[in-house]
């Protein structure tokens, strides 16, 4: 069994307008406890295995790129002395335009570094501003360029459409911009405006339009049709890989959660999902390194650490509901009934017939010929994609 380990990185220097993930401002002076803690408790969750391979390390956050490279070489340390690093094994770390030097990179390479992905978000000047983003566009360009100077093999630009001020014309200048940088992988969201960001409150206090849910969808279908044409595999819902018929460009840490398989989560607010265990960590960053520096002897079970606040074990109908919608988000395959089958003993036409059967009446999912032995999403499907994922969950 392969393994995949995420480590989060809560810190940041701005807190982005439309943000609602585990991330703090102002924190920077606690890094140094904060990697003592991220390897106290990777020690903690290693000793459980007698022989655990990585085929993917990948550093979110957060920014990342906020941590100097001596730190991220003790952590790959104790990884690479506690556990077996495949070769190859994709190791990632997320990356804001601004925070990030040559040198720096070259550094990280050094490292085994060997993907980045960079929160480019725009190509617009004026989408950055009224998103809180702290870079411009030339930090974009000079990431990027950093980036191939330092001989990394993967670049991911991460960008949002469906913004409320953000015309049908305004997106396709922003992703030809971002085409024009020929990165390897895209990840594009569209905007989902929550609850406790600056966002929500201006939309709140109508300061900001609802976004048009119409338009977004034009977007979406612009997107799949243009990055097609210039040469990206559309492989997952929201994420596209440059196509190489030499070189598989997709995301290997990501494929490992769409896959529904079992990875690793380290750090505050981290998720895991080990021996069908959804693990939860402490939020706070002071919290997090707290209750790492009060280890006591007391022992956990297994996949728990004194920074678990919950762990649940999912039972076997989630892990089936799981398994459908989750492979549903990748584009080609879809869902493999064989491997439904010999993970669970029992057939997806058996326990979903009913979803299956009104999906494909739908024309939201099809058949993958010649052998249809996997089911996957139509074009129309992937437009309504949320709609048919309802269907297991």
């Amino acid at each position: 069994m392969n393994y995949s380990l995420y480590i989060h990185i809560p810190f940041c220097e701005k807190r982005c307008y439309y943000c609602d993930f585990n991330t703090f401002t102002g924190k920077e002076s606690l890094i140094p406890a904060y990697i003592s803690a991220l390897i106290d408790e990777i020690r903690i969750v290693f000793d459980y295995f007698s022989d655990l391979h990585l085929h993917s390390i990948y550093f979110g956050g957060g920014t990342p790129s906020l941590i100097p490279a001596a730190e991220y070489q003790k952590l790959l340390s104790i990884i690479d002395d506690l556990s077996v690093i495949n070769d190859p094994c994709e190791i990632s770390i997320e990356a804001n335009p601004g925070t990030i030097s040559e040198d720096y990179l070259r550094a990280l390479r050094s490292l085994g570094f060997n993907r980045i992905s960079i929160g480019a978000q725009s190509t617009r000047t004026v989408d950055l501003i009224q998103m809180g983003r702290s870079h411009n566009t030339d930090d974009i360009i000079d990431a990027v360029k950093f980036s191939r100077r330092a001989k990394f093999p993967i670049i991911n630009l991460d960008l949002i459409n469906n913004l409320p001020w953000q015309d049908y014309n305004s997106w396709k200048t922003s992703l030809t911009r971002a085409v024009a940088l020929d990165p390897e992988h895209f990840s594009v969201y569209s905007l989902t405006i929550e609850p406790g960001t600056c966002l929500y409150n201006w939309y709140q206090r109508g300061l900001i339009q609802p976004q048009n849910q119409d338009l977004g969808a034009d977007m979406f279908e612009y997107t799949m049709e243009y990055l097609d044409r210039v040469g990206y595999e559309h492989y997952e819902v929201s994420n596209w890989a440059k196509k190489d018929p030499n070189i598989d460009f997709r995301c290997v840490h990501n494929l490992q959660y769409w896959l529904n398989l079992p990875y690793i989560g380290i750090g505050a607010g981290a998720h895991g999902y080990l021996n069908d265990i959804r693990t939860e960590n402490i939020a706070n960053i002071d919290r997090y390194i707290y209750s790492m520096q009060k280890i006591n002897n007391t022992n956990r079970p297994f996949p728990e650490t004194p920074a678990t606040t919950q762990a649940t074990k999912i039972e076997k109908f989630t892990q089936m509901q799981d398994f459908m919608w989750l492979s549903l988000r990748l584009v080609s395959e879809g869902v493999s009934l064989d491997r439904f089958e010999n993970t669970f003993g029992v057939s997806a036409m058996e326990v979903f017939h009913p979803e299956i059967d009104e999906l494909l009446q739908l024309e939201l999912i099809e058949w993958v010929k010649p052998n249809q032995s996997n089911l996957r999403l139509t074009r129309r499907g992937i437009m309504l994609a949320n709609q048919v994922f309802l269907r297991f969950i």
